[in-house]
């Protein structure tokens, strides 16, 4: 009998119109909540495509004076959120 090994890829469903300034998302692994404050091109003054970076505020059990701001690549954050890895937590109010 052969085993077959099969490998599922998670659609992508986030695009960078997902992420807003106050977005709020979630490490799911950590429970951790961060926040998206600020977008900036990083070759803003560079005759290149953009580069696209968030800051980020974290807070959390896994947070420390270390990592509670940090800047994150913009596509990095989309695969964090296609992967599963992050999710966007939306508004539970009526």
């Amino acid at each position: 009998m052969t085993a077959k090994l099969i490998t599922v890829m998670p659609l992508k469903k986030h695009n960078p119109d997902d992420l807003k300034v106050g977005t709020l998302v979630q490490d799911i692994q950590t429970g951790d909540l961060a926040l998206l404050i600020r977008r900036t091109d990083l070759f803003e003054y560079a005759e290149q495509q953009p580069l696209w970076i968030w800051e980020i505020i974290w807070t959390g059990p896994a947070t420390d004076s270390h990592n509670r701001h940090m800047p994150f690549i913009e596509d990095a954050i989309i695969g964090l959120l296609d992967g599963g890895v992050w999710e966007i937590k939306k508004d539970d109010t009526p």
